[in-house]
């Protein structure tokens, strides 16, 4: 469908010489650029209407033009800037000596949203000041008002990625890359204006090598929180350690000491378990299996020792620190214990109190 006409308006032309090159345009085009309406006199058009005023810039003519191209094209920039990187560049530093904001508001607000993730800009968690005389329950109360209102303000965020919030992304593009000068400094622009920044990497335990421990060996779990380990109520001190170990809320067999090495290159020793047939009914159940390091048999046929120490090929152990992380029901507590003990049988599983709610 076509464009209704309308009567023809004067035309007020403005010719730009841009290093001997001469490009006419008007005063409507040139007023999106702050640098180039303050160059003209406005007023002269209301007396003369055939005023035509000629501007010299010392520019490359080639930048300049693909800048009034887009200039002229206003509001519908998207998809018009040109994606060779090094034209592109020259293009947005040009559009930032010019002032052309319309470019730069576009470019700094798809190069935001293309580098960060919803997460990267949550507030941190500011947990309340502990108050004192305050009781148990009240703390607890406050704590869950301020997790409340935490997750308001990262719902917040999601929502501005969700809508590609024009006004988060360009208040945050400063806080983060600086100016658009900084920003082309840094590489930021027009990289990540051009294509989505990879994801970050999940976050992964790698195994690089078992070792079988000298003894049997058991990995005991509970929650600091749990009165039996001490005053909690009154913020005292937790019971000797003697009798906090006494009393595990979980007991898992180790069957083997790992070397482990995460995504970032960091490395630490990490006990294996053995997982309970309701270990793995709980994961089953949760649909979380398929994500966890759940190993079949992790030695090589040929060593003998560690086959035996791990149980045999039929046998499924798991790294401690993902079966914390990845177990549903653990989820809940947020301040959980673990201690090694070396000994012949398990000691008696206590459980976890369910005295406290955490789940809002």
């Amino acid at each position: 469908m076509k464009r209704a006409r309308t009567a023809p308006a004067t035309v007020q032309r403005v010719v730009i010489d841009v290093g001997g090159t001469k490009l006419t345009t008007t005063t409507d085009t040139i007023s999106r650029s702050s640098y180039l309406a303050g160059m003209i006199d406005l007023d002269a058009w209301a007396s003369d209407a055939s005023h035509c005023e000629e501007i010299f810039l010392d520019r490359d003519p080639e930048i300049f033009a693909c800048v009034l191209r887009l200039m002229r094209q206003q509001p519908h920039i998207a998809g018009l800037v040109p994606h060779e990187p090094l034209l592109c560049a020259s293009v947005i530093a040009e559009a930032d000596y010019l002032g052309f904001e319309a470019l730069l508001n576009h470019v700094k607000t798809q190069a935001y949203y293309n580098s960060r993730e919803p997460s990267e800009d949550y507030p941190d968690f500011q947990r309340p000041a502990q108050v004192t005389g305050e009781a148990f329950a009240e703390r607890e109360q406050r704590e869950r008002d301020a997790k409340r209102a935490h997750k308001l303000q990262c719902d917040e965020i999601e929502h501005f990625f969700e809508v590609k919030d024009e006004a988060h992304a360009l208040r945050r593009f400063i806080e983060v890359y600086g100016d658009v000068g900084a920003a082309l400094r840094s590489g930021a622009l027009p990289s990540y204006y051009l294509e989505r920044k990879p994801p970050k990497p999940e976050p992964t335990n790698k195994v690089l090598q078992v070792t079988p421990v000298q003894s049997t060996t058991w990995l005991l779990v509970g929650d600091i929180f749990d009165a039996k380990y001490g005053h909690v109520n009154d913020y005292g001190p937790m019971a000797g350690m003697d009798a906090v170990v006494a009393q595990p809320a979980l007991v898992r067999r180790v069957a083997c000491q790992a070397l482990v090495e995460n995504e970032r290159g960091r490395r630490w020793l990490e006990p294996m378990i053995h997982l309970a047939p309701a270990d793995m009914q709980e994961l089953l159940n949760n649909g979380t299996e398929p994500h966890l390091g759940l190993y079949y048999g992790i030695t090589i046929a040929s060593d003998t020792t560690l086959t035996e120490v791990t149980g045999g090929l039929a046998s499924r152990t798991i790294l401690a620190c993902d079966w914390l992380a990845a177990r549903p029901s653990l989820k809940r507590y947020s301040s959980l214990w673990t201690f090694i003990l070396a000994a012949e049988s398990p000691p008696r599983e206590f459980g976890f109190k369910e005295y406290r709610d955490d789940d809002e």
